[in-house]
């Protein structure tokens, strides 16, 4: 049901629908009191049947709302009315890192990291208070006109955990940021939300997500066991030190992720002083349990035989003459029994041993190293070597080896397994295409070139200070990023410059120094010259003191638009009172001759009587 128009708590006037989730329905909105735009969202009734589920939102939303951070949507006011319950929030003017992501495709690693920092940052500060998210991912992500981001429902999130959300795009989309504790059922904690934010920087720099498939399931079991593809397999410019980054966020094991957001933010803050590091890497957990043996009494004596527990005593090498009671022979015989009945537990026990490896060894072999054969010869490989279970082959890009190649093995070569044990097998299906740099080059002749490797080409267009307007200063597909040859629909977009637009002020009557201050803080660099003096003598005549030194024409034409900074307007002007001429003498405009002037007031005044007197006579007559 549409609220549109209706007056939340007497102050919020609902306006258009600007956005719909899971959990709620967000309006576009003005507040009566402050006079100001606000973005209300509001629950969907769905889900305010609980009163648990009531009294956790108006905590954890007040949590949320004392949170100050330039970078979380910020939180003013929360209520409920007639069973509606909404929370009134900053309104931000942009789009969501997802659609920007969805333009744009892979953002350059410079601009990744700079996003990054403001939502770890804003993370940290959330964590600090005791808030988790539990929701991070580009489509709670604002951005705004000016680049600032915004991470929106700060402690909200953390509600769908309180009820069913029965949306399937809801819950692929946060699947694909679940940490894989989260999947196994465990509750949520500050290092699932420091795995998210791995996911998004992965995001950022691949312009996709990690892990896809058909059903949510599917994605849950990859988080869990799959290791997060190599962005720089992708992408070889962007620095090792920060894909480690990604690495040590989306860790499988908590124990291994950063301790905290801040830990991160320090990383991130610094990955581009340390791009010379090796690869981070973890222990991988052993597969399969080791067994432990226990302590055996094989080899156990009473202390009163005089052997220690555990110790075969050592064969004397001297002769001691012992003379012999009647109870050294019964303790001698009773020796050599038990000596009998251990070396008799040891053949058994060799026996056993030889058994169980010779039955083994018809069922375990080795896995053989396949990887560099091709596809038939790997199937006869394995055939030779007495494997009897199924093969799953897949296939991916590959800048070593050339198509329907081995690549790789699961299990790895060398590793014991049973010979009807399922194998994965992954080979080439041929090398990468590179994409190449196209910075600098005209829009026109890098969007022909790329549609002749068939690509379709977009054009966004942004300012830019330094850069002449139609050439290219980046593209969503990174210089060095390989991309598979077969691929269809490919799309790229170039974003290209518009330089600058500036409009020419309007300077006609402003001195020439006030004048050029305008325009240099405006970009322009100025000229100016000195204008001749006109010959005619009205028009000298009209050059009076008060228009020395005062703009009288300009080269370019007030309110036209220039596309670069430091485009010349030359300013024109006169610097002199010119003089005027008279019949006896010659004098300015300005010079004190009362004499002349008083004479020719007279006789110009009596010319006038008699003209009046001429005229006054006509009309009379």
């Amino acid at each position: 049901m549409s609220e549109v128009n209706r007056l939340l708590a007497d102050r919020y006037l609902l306006g258009e629908l600007i956005g719909q989730g899971g959990m709620a329905d967000v309006y576009l909105a003005e507040d009566k009191v402050l006079r100001r735009t606000v973005a209300v969202k509001i629950l969907r009734s769905s889900l305010t049947g609980d009163p648990i589920y009531i009294k956790r939102f108006h905590r954890e939303a007040s949590a949320a709302a004392a949170i100050n951070h330039k970078n979380i949507v910020a939180i003013y006011d929360v209520g409920d009315e007639d069973d509606l319950y909404y929370i009134v929030m900053e309104y931000v003017k942009g789009q969501t890192l997802k659609e920007l992501i969805n333009i744009r495709g892979a953002l350059h690693y410079i601009e990744a990291i700079d996003i990054m920092k403001q939502v770890v940052s804003a993370t940290a500060t959330a964590h600090e208070m005791g808030i988790v998210h539990r929701d991070l991912k580009p489509q709670n992500i604002l951005v705004t006109d000016s680049g600032i981001v915004k991470i929106a429902d700060f402690g909200i999130a953390s509600i769908q955990s309180l009820s069913q959300v029965t949306q399937t795009d809801t819950i692929m989309g946060s699947l694909h940021y679940l940490a894989p504790e989260i999947a196994r059922g465990e509750k949520a904690t500050p290092q699932s939300d420091i795995y998210a934010l791995g996911i998004v920087f992965y995001e950022l720099l691949r312009g996709e997500v990690p892990f896809n498939g058909e059903s949510p399931v599917n994605i849950a079991l990859k988080h869990m066991r799959d290791s997060i593809p190599s962005v720089r397999a992708f992408n070889p410019s962007i620095p090792q030190s920060v894909e480690n980054i990604i690495i040590k966020a989306t860790a499988k094991n908590v124990e291994n992720r950063y301790a905290s957001a801040l830990d991160m933010l320090d990383d991130i803050a610094t990955c581009l002083v340390r791009t010379e590091e090796e690869k981070l890497t973890f222990d991988v957990p052993v597969e399969e349990p080791t067994i432990v043996a226990q302590d055996t009494e094989f080899f156990t004596k009473t202390k009163n035989e005089g052997i220690v527990e555990n110790e075969v005593p050592e064969p004397t090498t001297t002769t001691t003459r012992v003379s012999r009671s009647k109870t050294a022979e019964p303790k001698k015989k009773k020796s050599k029994a038990k000596l009998i009945v251990v070396l008799l537990a040891l053949v058994l026990l060799g026996f056993g041993i030889g058994y169980f490896y010779y039955m083994d060894a018809n069922k375990t072999y080795k896995m053989p190293d396949l990887v560099g054969l091709s596809k038939s010869d790997a199937k006869k490989k394995l055939e030779k070597n007495g494997f009897k279970g199924a093969i799953t082959y897949e296939s991916e890009l590959s800048d070593k080896y050339d198509k329907n190649y081995v690549i790789s093995t699961n299990p790895k070569a060398g590793k014991n397994m049973e010979k009807d044990t399922a194998i994965v097998i992954t080979v080439s299906k041929g090398k990468y295409d590179i994409m190449s740099d196209y910075t600098n080059y005209t829009y026109e002749a890098a969007k022909k070139e790329l549609e002749d490797l068939g690509y379709t080409v977009t054009k966004y267009e942004k300012s830019d200070d330094n850069v002449e307007e139609g050439r290219v200063i980046g593209q969503s597909i990174a210089p060095g990023e390989k991309r598979d040859p077969n691929e269809t629909n490919k799309t790229i977009t170039l974003t290209v410059s518009k330089g600058v637009t500036i409009m020419v002020p309007y300077l006609y009557g402003d001195t020439i120094k006030s004048a050029t201050k305008t325009l240099e803080s405006a970009g322009f660099k100025v000229k100016t010259k000195v204008l001749s003096l006109p010959s005619d003598a009205n028009e000298r005549a009209k050059i009076t003191k008060d228009k020395i030194n005062i703009v009288i024409r300009q080269s370019l034409a007030p309110y036209s638009t220039v596309n670069k900074r430091g485009t010349t307007i030359t300013l024109y002007y006169y610097d002199k009172v010119p003089e005027v001429e008279t019949d006896n003498t010659q004098v300015t405009p300005n010079q004190d001759n009362n004499t002349d002037n008083n004479n020719n007031t007279n006789n110009n005044n009596s010319n006038n009587n008699n003209s009046n007197n001429q005229n006054n006579t006509t009309n009379n007559t």
